[in-house]
């Protein structure tokens, strides 16, 4: 038996694209009790720096390229808010989706429509 080309495309699309669904466990940090209880005053790094969420509200970290960066922080409303001063600079407050998936936490900028960055809590 043969299988066409069509065929076997469409049953590797099918396959493809529900791989994302069954690798996707990240559930949404939705509380400020959660934020504290899972990510405050623990040690995130990536590929790109380093990062704590302190208790008091401040944040500090380093980043590959700017070096050391510090801030402040708020979870309200659903999101982690919060405002970093990079090389001097204020970058503006940005509020971020946060979920979780064991070690692994996934911040996504601009209330969850933008630029996506998973660390991995040490």
């Amino acid at each position: 038996m043969r299988i066409s080309t069509i065929s076997l495309s469409v049953i590797m699309l099918t396959i493809i694209s529900s791989l994302p669904a069954l690798a996707d466990d990240f559930k949404r940090i939705k509380t400020p009790a959660e934020f504290n209880e899972m990510v405050v005053d623990k040690k995130l790094v990536w590929g790109g720096g380093t990062a704590t969420v302190r208790a008091n509200g401040k944040t500090d970290g380093t980043l590959k390229k700017q070096g050391k960066y510090y801030g402040n922080w708020v979870f309200q409303k659903g999101f982690y808010c919060r405002n970093l001063i990079i090389q001097k600079k204020e970058t503006g407050t940005n509020c971020q989706l946060v979920e979780i998936n064991g070690n692994k936490v996934r911040f996504t900028r601009n209330q969850g429509k933008g630029h996506v960055t998973l660390l991995s809590i040490e």
